[in-house]
């Protein structure tokens, strides 16, 4: 049996838990699962034995050590804020969970499906394994980079690779507004976002973090600019959190093209007459607190009716594609992700709109599985078709 590392510094907030169970019905694995331990009530219950242990745990052959079991329920969770977003005692769950995950790792209970992405980051710094060398091979040829960039377009792993459409439209936005950019290629790593959530934290904080400031820093851009609702939380919150404090501002593009209206420096002349249902990406809404933002640059396109997805905002449920969850957990997973799509197709709209190219992967695949009739576009995209 692997041998317990030290508990991280948790315990104040393990004991100011009131074991209320808000957070029981909001957990997406819970949901799916269907006991305690996998609900944040029960794995905050399990920490608070093994915090509070004592002789008498021995003496009556209690076994309050997590292990094996409590180790597996750790990865039941998305790192998706719902518990956060509705404790009474504003427990930083988030964090917690994470740094749950990273003990876990370090006691070695960490999962075997998620050491390959570890792996892949570490030698080809992307998530999927690809050549590093090729990160920026789906870049138009026509596209001409500036050597003395106003903005720095941080494309993230899965826009490089696997959703290379989000990528083109990033550009094809910047190219109309005539804002000069550039890309970094190779030298763009995984902010580790992903990672983190997977319980490889210290990875992102020491290797990744450092290197990614770093590069965008050096090519003198004010302003960095992503499509990813992951690595946005990178920059905008992990890094700053923990002392990376990118130098420059970051913005998520529905932000950025705000500002490129009010500066009037673009306009989105094509009309859209269709409907579509629009996604809360946790990383961008509940966690990151931007909720607005992206339903305010849809209104720029014309005659785009946006229907809400129920719930949404706050209470929107999460697509079950964070934190490993579908290489640990694949089942459950398709299963939140089919509970969110039905609950898109109830809007009757044939389109799900969100700023999170890992979600419309996770809801592509499950639409695939289930043969849901349902179109996944990314905000980006939408917003480059109505130029």
């Amino acid at each position: 049996m692997p041998r317990l590392a030290k508990m991280p510094p948790i315990q104040e907030d393990v004991h100011a838990c009131t074991m209320c169970g808000y957070c029981v019905p909001v957990c997406p694995a819970y949901q799916e699962a269907g006991w305690e331990g996998a609900s944040p009530r029960g794995r905050v219950f399990a920490l608070r034995q093994y915090e509070m242990r004592g002789p008498l745990d021995l003496l009556l052959r209690r076994d309050v050590k997590p292990g094996e079991e409590f180790g597996r329920n750790s990865w039941e969770c998305t790192g998706c804020g719902a518990c956060t977003e509705v404790c009474p005692v504003d427990i930083p769950f988030d964090a917690l969970w994470d740094d749950v995950k990273a003990w876990m790792v370090a006691s070695g209970y960490e999962r075997p499906q998620l050491a390959p992405y570890l792996g892949n980051v570490r030698q080809t710094h992307n998530l999927y394994g690809e050549p590093a060398e090729k990160r920026g091979a789906w870049i138009p040829p026509e596209a001409v980079q500036s050597e003395h960039p106003e903005v720095l377009y941080w494309v993230g792993c899965a826009a490089s690779y696997k959703r290379q459409q989000i990528a083109r439209a990033v550009v094809k936005i910047l190219n109309a507004a005539k804002v000069p950019y550039q890309i970094l290629g190779p030298e763009e790593w995984c902010t580790g976002a992903p990672l983190a959530r997977m319980g490889y934290q210290e990875v992102t904080k020491e290797e990744l973090m450092p290197h990614n400031v770093q590069a965008v820093e050096e090519t003198g851009a004010k302003v960095l600019v992503t499509a990813c609702a992951e690595c946005y939380r990178a920059f905008a919150r992990d890094y700053r959190q923990w002392g990376g404090n990118p130098p420059y501002s970051v913005f998520h593009i529905s932000h950025y093209v705000e500002k490129l209206i009010r500066e009037k420096r673009i306009a989105f002349t094509k009309p859209l007459p269709q409907k579509v249902a629009f996604h809360d990406a946790c990383h961008m809404s509940r966690v990151a607190k931007v909720y607005d933002p992206p339903r305010q640059a849809l209104k720029f396109i014309r005659d785009l009716k946006v229907l809400e997805i129920s719930p949404h905002h706050e209470d929107a449920l999460c697509s079950g594609a964070g934190g490993g969850f579908p290489a640990v957990f694949p089942e459950q997973a398709v299963s939140v992700g089919q509970r969110r799509l039905d609950a898109a197709e109830d809007t009757g709209a044939p389109t799900v709109v969100t700023t999170c190219p890992h979600a419309e992967l996770h809801f592509e695949d499950v639409a695939s599985k289930r043969n849901m009739p349902l179109s996944i576009v990314d905000l980006a995209e939408m917003l480059a078709n109505a130029l």
